[in-house]
Formats: structure tokens, sequence, C-alpha cells
């Protein structure tokens, strides 16, 4: 059992890897092409609609997903039910945001917005198609099926948003290739999935999975509106640009988090699942996946912060100049939401959705503490606020699944001292390297890289950091495999 769910682990992580990183960048690649080709204002104009966008998707949504993973034997009238409820409820939020487009165009002073509002709220409509079908093939741990449609739907939508932007379409580009993903995307997971509706809406499917999901959607409401906030506060207060500035120092902030978080979050709930019967593997399973996070995203966080500047000049252009000191802030708060996500999952696969809705409400809840210094003393003390809130959700989140687990928090704080201490070390020496003489931003990128690569791997083995060598493993039997398949293919 225990081999099997290693293995299983191993392919869906490599599968979610695959997915991840891809989709985040070539996503990456679209954003710097978008970004020499459009102004910020741009981007802040589909900034400001981040808000309603997130909060109609989980309201599609509403933690069915999650209950159909959970529950390994879902029956198909459990399946039929969600797939009309996703239907049903993204049609009347779809209707419900075109008529109130001028209502939000208004509040921004954005006539432009009214247009955009009503074509970027057809992506959720068309997702709703593919809800379910997505939930089978995480549930049954067909990644690789999963990573086919959302890679082939991303690079058919950035060409046609890059053929759109060449040609002068400006922000209708952006909502082109959120829609065309859209469409692509969950008509492959038709081609891919066996399952099809057959049956009605069940009544009695929809109060059992109801009792699961309610608690996601509640806490996944307040957590959407709490992460989109900003963008509502900074869009409302100041200006497009300035949103825009904001936009693209999160985003790229974003590419680390969301590629590793993707797979932890995938991976990690359908592993942990798996064996949420089993109250000792659970706990060593939380635990290795807790190591590896810490391990592998600390020194990702401060890296960032050494390379900021040399990356935003040789990517974006000098006129994201302004973007690099949020950037450095907005980093650092990656870590806590990082971590987070684990917890989350874990709370998810254990079950307790009481627990999961108190934590998270109250971390969201903690989280509007921060919009005052954004309105009364400025952008940098809001982001400030933000930073140190989002360390005190990661207490509360270690809090409550050590009492959950009935594991002592001080041994996550323990486990994640030493990749921290190496984390912040690493980062001095990148930023020592940026002083070297060299005007060519690329040469100076490739060497600040090389330098926080070199000198984590090297403190990694002088403390002889078990995660080091799982990762180093890993990395050579995915190699030795390739290697195998590529000798095999060529000799025949």
């Amino acid at each position: 059992m225990a081999e099997s769910l290693k293995n299983s682990a191993i392919s869906g992580a490599k599968w979610n890897a695959v997915l991840n990183i891809g989709r985040y960048f070539i996503s990456f690649f679209l954003s710097i092409i978008l970004a020499r080709l459009l102004d910020p204002s741009e981007f802040g104009l589909i900034g400001m609609l981040n808000i309603f966008t997130a909060v109609a998707l989980v309201f599609i949504n509403a933690g069915f997903t999650s209950a159909l993973i959970r529950e390994n034997k879902s029956s198909q009238a459990d399946f039929s039910t969600i797939f009309y409820y996703n239907i049903f409820v993204s049609l009347i939020l779809y209707l419900l945001l075109f008529f109130t487009a001028p209502l939000i165009a208004n509040f921004y002073n954005e006539p432009k917005l009214i247009i955009l509002t009503r074509l970027i709220s057809l992506v959720f409509l068309i997702n709703s198609f593919g809800i379910v079908q997505n939930a089978i093939l995480i549930r049954d741990l067909n990644f690789k099926s999963q990573t086919i449609c959302n890679i082939v739907g991303l690079v058919v939508s950035v060409i046609i948003a890059i053929i759109m932007a060449f040609q002068g379409f400006g922000v209708y580009s952006i909502v082109a290739q959120a829609i065309s993903q859209a469409i692509v995307t969950n008509l492959f997971f038709w081609i891919y999935s066996d399952w099809r509706p057959n049956g009605g809406f069940k009544k009695e499917s929809f109060k059992r999975l109801w009792k699961f999901a309610s608690q996601i959607l509640a806490t996944n409401i307040i957590a959407k509106i709490v992460e989109n906030i900003d963008n509502l506060l900074i869009g409302r207060v100041f200006s497009a640009t300035d949103l825009g500035y904001y936009v693209r120092a999160k985003s790229s902030k974003q590419l680390p988090e969301q590629i590793f978080g993707g797979i932890l979050s995938t991976t990690a709930f359908a592993v942990l699942s798996k064996v949420n019967q089993d109250k000792d593997e659970f706990n060593r399973v939380h635990l290795k996946f807790f190591n590896l996070c810490a391990y592998g995203f600390f020194p990702i966080a401060f890296g960032l912060i050494g390379i900021s500047n040399s990356f935003t000049i040789l990517l974006y252009s000098e006129k994201w100049i302004p973007s690099v000191p949020l950037l450095q802030i907005i980093a650092i708060s990656s870590i806590p939401i990082f971590i987070g996500t684990l917890f989350t999952q874990t709370i998810m696969a254990n079950g307790n959705g009481k627990l999961y809705f108190r934590l998270n409400t109250t971390k969201r809840l903690i989280g509007l503490l921060s919009i005052p210094f954004g309105i009364f003393l400025g952008l940098y003390p809001f982001l400030i606020a933000f930073l140190v809130i989002s360390f005190i959700g990661l207490f509360l989140d270690i809090y409550y699944t050590s009492k959950l687990l009935l594991i002592p928090a001080k041994k996550y704080y323990l486990r994640m001292f030493l990749p921290l201490l190496m984390s912040v070390v690493m980062c001095i020496c990148v930023l020592a390297s940026t002083k070297l003489p060299i005007k060519s931003h690329f040469v100076s990128l490739a060497i600040q890289i090389s330098v926080g690569i070199i000198s984590y791997s090297l403190m990694s083995i002088t403390f002889k950091v078990e995660e080091f060598f799982i990762f180093k493993s890993v990395v050579i039997e995915q190699i030795r495999s390739f290697q195998s398949r590529f000798a095999k293919r060529f000799n025949s």
C-alpha cells in the first residue's frame, strides 16, 4: 500500500509539475510579450475585474470538486447533479454580471469595463461544462490526461492572444486569451473523459455532497474576496496605471507560487485523501510534504528578491521598474501563502470541514485589517501590513493543524528553521552578486541565478539536508528514465 501510494504520489507530482511548470512558463512567456506591447493601465483594467470573476468561479464550483475527489466512490447521480448545478449557477452569475457591468464601470470610473466585464465573464460560463470531468481525472490520479488538456488549451489561446496583440487589439487580446483557453481546455476534457451526464439533478446527492462542499464554499468566497480586495482597493483609490504596476509585481511573484502551489495542492489533497483512514500514515505523509515544501519554496521566494531588478528589466523592459520594490515585498508574503496551502489541503483531506471554514475565515477576516493602511497611509504601508498579517495566518495554520493531527507545533518551526536560514544566506549572496560591474542584464541575471543555486546546494550538502538528496534522486531517476526511453526509440 505504502509503495503503491508513493509511486502514485511521484507520478502525480511529476505530471502536475509538467502541467504547472508548462502552464505558468507559457503564461509567463505571454505576459512578457503583452507587457512589452500593452500599457500598464491596460493590465490594471483586467485587474479591476479580478474580484468579481474570482468570486463567481467559487460559486460555480461551490466546493463540489473537492467533495467529489474526496469521495472515492461517487455515483453517476452525484456527477450529473453537480454538472447541472454548475451550468445553472454559472448562467445566473453571468447574467448578473452582464447587467451590473455599468455599475462596475461607474465604481472605477472606467467606461471600458462595461464590455470587458461582459466578455471576461464568459470564461466561467464556459468552464462550468468541464468541472466534473476535471474532478474525475484528479480523483483517479489521471494527471497525464489533465495535463494534456490544460496545456493544449493554453498553447492555442496564447497563439491567439499574441496575434491579436501584434494587430493592436490591446486589452482585448488578454480577454481573447482567457476565452479561447476555456473553450479549448474544456473541449479536451470532454474528449479525454469517458464520463457524460446521464440522468438529471438528484436532490439526495446534492444534500449529501453539500454537507462538505458548503464549508468549502463559504471559506473560498471569503478567501477570494480577501485575495482580490487589494486590486479593488488600488484600482478605486489610486489609478489603473498604479494597479498595472501592482498586478505585474503580483503576477511575477505568483509564477513560482502557483507552479509549486498547483503541484502541491492537487497532489497533496489526492494522496492524503487515499490514506485519511490511517492516522499514522496520514501524519507521516503530511510531514513529508511539509519538509519538501519548506526546503523547496523558501529559496525560491528569497531568490526572487535577489534577482527582481534584473528579472524585471530583462523580461518586461524598463517601463516596469516601478514594480520592482513592490515585487520584493510581495515575494516574502508568498511563503506563508504557499505553506498554508499544504495545511488547507491536509484539513480538507482529513474531512474536517468545520475547522477548514473557521480557520480560513479567521485568516481572511484578519487580512482585511491591512485595508485601512492602504486607504490612509498608501500602497507600501498596505503591502507591509499584508505581509505581517500573512505570517500571522501561518501561525494560525500551524496551531490548529498541530491540534488536529496531535503533532507538536514546535516540530513545524524547527523543520522550517534550517531552510529559512539557508535561504536568507543565499539571498545575501545573490544581492552581493548584483554589485558586479556587468552591463548586460541577461548575463547579470544568469550569474545571480547560478550563485543562488550553487550556494543553496552547497549549504544543503554541508548540513546533509535530507530533502536535497530526495530531490536529487528524483531528478536523476527521471533523467535516466528519459535517457532509457530515448535510447529505445533511437535503436528501434
